[in-house]
């Protein structure tokens, strides 16, 4: 028997070291060779007769959803065990298939990864330790081979886009996995990397999430069909069902009935709602109580119908995207309309703007490496095609601005984000005889409405898209899926006194990228409403 040059710990040790901050040691012991390929085609029979677990019917589907589908996104309520299946999955099928390699990834921090799918990992281990006694096993890697492994993979919140893609490029194997967790913060060009080496071989990819927000890649390919959708609701969990901990640390009865308490009404007699804030007590609930986190119980619960008042009810309790909220900026109807005009307006006219209309430019300046410029002329309720470009070398910018302002018929004003490097971006393409104003949108806004004044001049520059959109029956939106995104995204509260648009930070939380599209178009609303006479910007006079 060959033996390790290096001190050999239990596994039983070395699992629990995963969910420390320990760095274990390498361990490798070979003794003689067990094969799993009998369960190829049985993943829940491999967790069952193996491992030795039951799993729920809702990790059961998701488990043969990655056995029959090439790409399976699972669309998860909390604490119902999503990360606690994918570690499974991803045993076996390093366990099943010889010739294969397994990539385990989550959202930043690399905290999500270690401590969650691979403390889930590392649990396996502990438990069946002679699964893996012929395997090299090192922090978050397991293999047999160089080309035989199950590893982890991080995904830095810094670098750059390509460096984030490259990361999961170029994996060529007979048998790939891919598994995801917290996939809707994962950026995109992840995806773009997996999508690379998904032509040949037998490849699959899992991604696992909580549906917070209708955006992004994955919410992307859900909405166009073109994967395979698990959803686990708590609704569906045994320990939900029994009203007992069957499964420790899961989802319970008791939090599930405080929280349809919390975010949930009893519908009114005469009230009509849309269905997706439409909320049916099921049978085995009725009758139930709970305790209030401040003390005293909830009555029991009522059959009948209960409206969903917070979002969160959506996505922690029935695992589905939250309706649009009471305070959504935006409306998906009013975009839904604005775009279906834009179709018949390109149907009847062409692709070009209304006759003899005089457009204003948009454009939002790249602040990073990553971000991009933007460009957009809006001609009334008409817009062109958004350009977007890279870079944030001043010069270069105003360059290509000019050449858009002057190659687009009719524009007669740009409108510059003039926040950073493009604080010098108007005053160089009015060299080029154009027609430019930066805009500070930080400064103190001009305009009040009946709901209050706003809090700075983005806030009233976002209100007027909204009101564009709402109130315009010409305003159209051109194809453009980024747009329709950050369009969705955003929220407002007056909580402060004032009109507050969520924060462009947030919005970046969310879309995991810029607004810029938005901001672009937010900026050929600054002429409106008195703003060159009261609004605090730099304005640079025309030469024309």
């Amino acid at each position: 028997m060959q033996t390790s040059q290096i001190p050999v710990k239990s596994l039983q040790n070395f699992a629990a070291a995963f969910t420390s901050r320990l760095q274990p040691e390498a361990v490798t012991i070979l003794t003689s060779k067990q094969t799993y390929q009998q369960y190829e085609n049985d993943p829940v029979g491999f967790c069952e007769k193996e491992l030795g677990e039951t799993l729920t019917l809702d990790i059961v589907k998701m488990m043969e959803s990655v056995r029959d589908h090439q790409v399976t996104v699972a669309v998860s309520s909390n604490a119902t065990g999503k990360t606690h299946g994918a570690a499974r999955a991803s045993v076996w099928f390093y366990k099943a298939f010889e010739d294969c390699e397994v990539f385990t990834a989550a959202a930043p921090p690399f905290g999500n990864l270690k401590n969650l799918l691979w403390g889930e990992i590392g649990s396996i281990i502990a438990k069946k330790p002679e699964m893996f006694l012929e395997d090299t096993v090192t922090t978050l890697d397991i293999r047999r081979g160089p080309k035989d492994f199950l590893t982890g993979v991080s995904i830095p919140s810094s670098g750059t886009a390509k460096e984030r893609e490259a990361k999961f490029s170029g994996k060529h194997q007979r048998h790939l996995l891919f598994v995801l967790d917290e996939g809707d913060a994962i950026p995109e060009d992840v995806y773009k990397g997996i999508e690379s080496c998904m032509s040949g071989g037998f490849v699959r990819l899992l991604i696992m999430l909580n549906p917070r927000q209708a955006a992004g890649a994955v919410f992307r390919m859900q909405r166009d069909h073109t994967v395979s959708v698990v959803h686990l609701s708590a609704l569906r969990h045994p320990n939900v069902l029994t009203g007992k901990d069957i499964i420790p640390g899961a989802v319970t009865r008791e939090t599930t009935v405080r929280r349809i308490n919390e975010w949930t009404r009893p519908l009114n007699p005469d009230e009509k709602i849309k269905k997706e804030v439409l909320f049916v007590v099921p049978e085995f609930l009725v009758g139930a109580v709970a305790q209030r986190l401040g003390g005293g119980t909830y009555p029991a619960l009522l059959k009948g119908k209960r409206k969903i008042i917070n979002p969160a009810f959506s996505y922690m309790v029935l695992g589905q995207y939250p309706a649009q909220g009471t305070n959504q900026l935006i409306s998906t109807e009013w975009i839904s309309r604005a775009r279906a005009r834009y179709d018949m307006y390109v149907l009847e006219h062409g692709d070009v703007p209304p006759a003899g209309s005089i457009g204003i430019m948009g454009l939002d300046c790249a602040e990073m490496g990553d971000d991009l410029n933007v460009a957009v002329g809006r001609y009334g309720g008409y817009l062109t095609q958004f350009t977007p470009w890279g870079g944030v070398d001043t010069i270069e910018t105003g360059s290509r601005a000019v050449d858009w302002y002057k190659s687009h018929t009719g524009i007669g004003h740009a409108m510059v984000d003039a926040t950073g490097v493009g604080v010098g971006v108007a005053p160089q393409m009015q060299l080029s005889k154009c027609v430019a104003t930066g805009i500070k949108v930080a400064e103190r806004p001009t305009l009040k409405t009946e709901m209050g004044e706003f809090r700075i001049l983005r806030d009233q520059l976002l209100w007027a898209v909204r009101e564009w959109l709402r109130t315009d029956p010409s305003a159209m939106l051109p194809p453009n899926e980024e747009l329709i995104e950050e369009l969705s995204a955003p929220t407002y509260d007056t909580d402060s006194g004032k009109i507050e648009v969520m924060k462009k930070a947030d919005m970046k939380e969310i879309l995991k990228r810029s607004p810029n599209y938005l901001d672009c178009l937010a900026m050929t609303f600054a002429g409106q409403g008195g703003f060159f006479a009261d609004c605090n910007f730099e304005a640079y006079p025309s030469d024309n």
